[in-house]
């Protein structure tokens, strides 16, 4: 009963913290606390006057934020508090350190915005295809169980050849087309979920071996770890940080398991005497020429800028890729959808071509 009692809990807690709780409109909460922050107010006012504006039990919430306040907790335990997701918090951690929180806040605001369009464009894109793939599977339910039925009866009471009976047998499969692609996309999420959950509890540098050696992913895995990189060690070392110094706030942080891997294993070479080009080389995840930045960074004396450069080009790639990706969405639906639409033909031209024959 109390191991009972203990999940109801947790599933109410989840539940207010998924609606009640909720930060709405993230990317406008943040810009406008930046507006806010730049006229003078501080931080705990200016989140105190949004709140009430983008939660629905605003009180409830303001006390956590009071309370992350009280226990020292700063700028970023009131963003985990306001479930901010966890890439978002490392650019929030490192302005605190190097204290241009109100570019940082600014680019958070930007990257949320970013996502939000890439999501929306997607549904968009999903929205009329899986309509029509839902109406095709209603459609050819309905057919096979109220029309097809009939058409049998007629083919097979005027013969009882084994010809006729394939046909019949390849029309009731093929009536099957869309029920095996939706249980294939269902198979596929299953496999998709299971994989990850025993992928999470792999090491740091298991998940990394894996994503590299998996196809059509490890290109965009390595063009966003090395953009993420890029930008939190380049913000840092513009801010006039020692390389070791930046090196180990990555390292310290939480929030991206990732980078805090990879700041370590790089920090351990520079430690031992090597530059950051040669530790960058020893490391096999990153994207295509990103040595080449970082050791024309180093010989120019601006290593910080060089980064910060070498994150922007990769984020125009990865904007890129990612429309790409979309692009190639809806004509695969509607190959699919074509595929179901031949086989309803097929389906019902077969036993038809059959009774011409016979008549």
């Amino acid at each position: 009963m109390l191991k009972l009692k203990t999940f109801i809990d947790k599933l109410q807690l989840d539940y207010k913290r998924a609606t009640r709780w909720r930060l709405k409109n993230q990317a406008q909460f943040i810009r406008r606390l930046c507006v806010l922050i730049q006229e003078g107010y501080l931080f705990a006012q200016a989140v105190s006057m949004l709140l009430p504006h983008h939660v629905e039990k605003h009180e409830e919430v303001q006390q956590f934020v009071d309370e992350a306040l009280r226990q020292g907790k700063g700028v970023i335990g009131v963003f985990e508090t306001l479930q901010l997701a966890k890439h978002h918090l490392v650019a929030i951690a490192i302005a605190e350190n190097n204290g241009h929180m109100i570019e940082a806040l600014n680019a958070v605001a930007k990257q949320m915005i970013l996502s939000q369009e890439t999501k929306n464009k997607l549904i968009k894109l999903l929205f009329y295809p899986v309509v029509l793939i839902m109406f095709l599977c209603l459609l050819f339910l309905v057919f096979r169980t109220f029309f097809f039925p009939n058409i049998e009866k007629m083919v097979t009471s005027r013969t009882t050849e084994t010809d006729e009976q394939a046909s019949i047998a390849i029309s009731k499969l093929l009536l099957h087309v869309p029920d095996a692609l939706v249980l294939m996309v269902i198979v596929i999420s299953c496999c998709s979920i299971i994989c990850q959950r025993l992928l999470s509890r792999q090491s740091i540098a298991r998940q990394l071996h894996i994503f590299l050696k998996l196809p059509f992913v490890h290109p965009y895995f390595r063009l966003t770890i090395t953009k993420q990189f890029s930008a939190y060690l380049g913000s840092l070392l513009q801010s006039g940080l020692s390389l070791q110094a930046s090196l180990q706030i990555l390292e310290e942080q939480q929030f991206q398991p990732y980078v805090q891997y990879l700041a370590s294993r790089i920090k351990e070479r520079v430690t031992f005497g090597d530059t950051l080009t040669q530790a960058v080389i020893f490391l096999t995840v990153w994207h295509n020429d990103f040595a080449t930045f970082v050791e024309h960074g180093e010989q120019s004396g601006y290593l910080g800028r060089e980064l910060s450069l070498d994150s922007d080009l990769l984020l125009e790639k990865q904007e890129h890729l990612l429309q790409r990706m979309l692009a190639f969405v809806q004509p695969t639906f509607f190959v699919l959808i074509a595929l179901c639409i031949v086989a309803a033909y097929v389906s019902l031209l077969l036993p038809i071509y059959q009774m011409i024959e016979l008549v």
